[in-house]
């Protein structure tokens, strides 16, 4: 299924033309093509240290679990994030960027692969109680970094850019990651309290002896040096400072602000959190609360699944069972706590962000590198009473992402994109050749040209685990169109007037058009995970080299 031939305007659903750019891209390309076919046949080029000032670096930063509450997006009032600012503040910063799955695995497949979720099949986690890997289903298929390599980079990883340690899921071989020739998880040892921290057993233990949960948060007092975000943050900037010979790929992916939400105490101590050192000053995400479930009423029962979908909680003692995590969090009274831990697991990514590019910046490589900053879906703490990804709505599947690059003017770009143009916006960058077969297309005339119309809807898919089906969430300037394959319920929201999504609009007549003409992106089914056949001789022959 080739995702990006539809273009969404106001009046109708087209076949996106941009005549002049894209004749001019597709003459160009058909030149590159060929220029990289030869180079497949011929092997990577073999770049002296004279030549790789002519190609940019690429430092490809991922985060997991980062919604919009960082200060440059203003997604809660309370967000600090200087250094993070400082990027957004001299690159181009997407502020409408959304994910195409709003899971770690499935998302972060479909930016590494170029291919939409409806190419792939690839839209879970897990199936059942196994965890999908990659390269079970598409061990032959070339990824961002190897597509960096064959032109002649080198590539390097540190910290959590798959699902896993690298791009297959077994631990025990992660020698065979084959998107990068060096690798590190980096950072040591997880630090882990003796027990729950929060005062809930969310029962989703990671531990035999069922004392510590994903689910959990609280400061600890221990060095931020200790925390394996520091320690990530360490490995890549020694990368960064070392010589280079060859123009380089550099990926760091930061955990934080995934669960649990442990960080250092004396991030609470910073000058620059004080506003929320107390936790009775802390704001809560702004909801319909009155009644308690409002926002609720005017969706499907398979929707309202979805949102408290999770385990049955229990206070910590065992005197009480929740129905669901909102119930238990606002039971026990740890609403405002667990957004606290939120911000402060931001606010120490972001202390680390900051020296790495402080690195960078004081580097020989400063100058042409690079850089793209990205988090691989939103997260919800308690909007329409839900908690965690996997939803289909906006707090879910909003994304951050950044991109800086040589002689390109910053500018904050409110179009709506997704993050499947990573790939292809990095190798125009670059001055590679976009390969063929990708799911979505280049951002840099977007990101020359801000004011262009770029009328092109976010699809973003989601196959739940919990077994009520699977849906799709389709995202324009304007809307928000969302359907259950299962039971064809719909959902539709106008972001014109209505930007928390409270209000659905879809027995609304006069939405009536709008509602029909977005359906038409959404498929009649899911794809079957492992469809994407279509043969690459080129990547086949890359990987072997790779493996043997």
């Amino acid at each position: 299924m080739r995702i990006v031939s539809k273009s969404y305007s106001s009046s109708r659903i087209c076949v996106s033309r941009m005549d002049d750019y894209k004749t001019t891209v597709d003459q160009r390309n058909t030149i590159l093509r060929s220029i990289a076919t030869l180079l497949l046949l011929i092997g990577p080029p073999a770049l002296e240290a004279s030549q790789s000032n002519t190609l940019p670096n690429v430092l490809f930063i991922a985060v997991d679990d980062m919604n919009d509450w960082t200060s440059y997006l203003q997604g809660h009032p309370q967000a600090r994030t200087p250094n993070l600012d400082r990027l957004a503040k001299n690159s181009v910063c997407f502020t409408q960027a959304y994910c195409n799955a709003p899971s770690c695995n499935p998302s972060r497949a479909s930016v590494m692969l170029g291919k939409h979720p409806n190419s792939t099949g690839f839209y879970s986690n897990k199936i059942g109680q196994t965890s999908i890997d990659l390269r079970k289903y598409y061990p032959n298929k070339l990824t961002i970094p190897q597509f960096f390599k064959q032109h002649g980079y080198s590539t390097f990883r540190t910290g959590k850019i798959y699902h896993y340690w690298g791009d297959w899921s077994d631990m025990k071989v992660k020698q065979k990651d084959l998107s990068f020739e060096v690798h590190s998880w980096g950072g040591g040892k997880s630090i882990e309290p003796s027990t729950y921290l929060c005062g809930i057993d969310f029962g989703w233990s990671f531990t035999k002896g069922g004392k510590l949960s994903y689910m959990d948060w609280g400061a600890i007092d221990t060095a931020s040096s200790k925390f394996g975000e520091y320690g990530r943050a360490s490995i890549m900037i020694k990368e960064i400072k070392r010589e280079h010979s060859k123009p380089f790929f550099a990926a760091l992916g930061f955990y934080l602000p995934h669960l649990p939400w442990y960080y250092p105490q004396e991030i609470l101590d910073d000058p620059d959190l004080v506003h929320i050192r107390d936790v009775a000053d802390v704001m809560l995400p702004e909801v319909l609360a009155d009644p308690p479930g409002r926002d609720l009423l005017d969706l499907s029962d398979v929707a309202v699944k979805i949102a408290s979908g999770g385990l049955r909680p229990r206070s910590l003692e065992g005197s009480r069972t929740y129905k669901n995590w909102h119930d238990a969090i606002t039971g026990e009274d740890k609403w405002k706590e667990a957004v606290q831990a939120y911000l402060a697991s931001i606010y120490f990514v972001d202390q680390q962000l900051g020296r790495v590019l402080d690195a960078l910046e004081g580097s020989p490589n400063g100058e042409n590198t690079i850089i793209v900053f990205w988090s691989d879906h939103g997260w919800m703490l308690g909007e329409k009473e839900a908690w965690r990804k996997y939803r289909p709505w906006e707090d879910s599947v909003r994304a951050n992402f950044i991109v800086k690059a040589p002689g390109i003017p910053a500018a904050a770009i409110e179009q709506p994109v997704e993050l499947l143009s990573i790939w292809p916006t990095l190798a125009e960058l670059s001055g590679l050749p976009i390969k063929e077969d990708l799911d979505a297309r280049s951002l840099v005339p977007l990101m020359k040209n801000p004011d262009m119309q770029w009328d092109f809807p976010v699809i973003t898919a989601h196959l739940d685990e919990s077994g009520n089906g699977g849906w799709q969430s389709i995202r324009t300037a304007r809307y928000r169109y969302i359907k259950y394959l299962k039971t064809g319920a719909e959902e539709l929201y106008d972001h014109s007037n209505d930007p928390n999504e409270w209000t659905n609009l879809i027995d609304r007549s006069r939405y009536r058009a709008v509602s029909e003409e977005l359906s038409e992106l959404v498929p009649e089914a899911m794809t079957i995970l492992g469809s994407w056949h279509a043969p690459d001789e080129a990547v086949v022959e890359h990987n072997r080299r790779e493996l043997h």
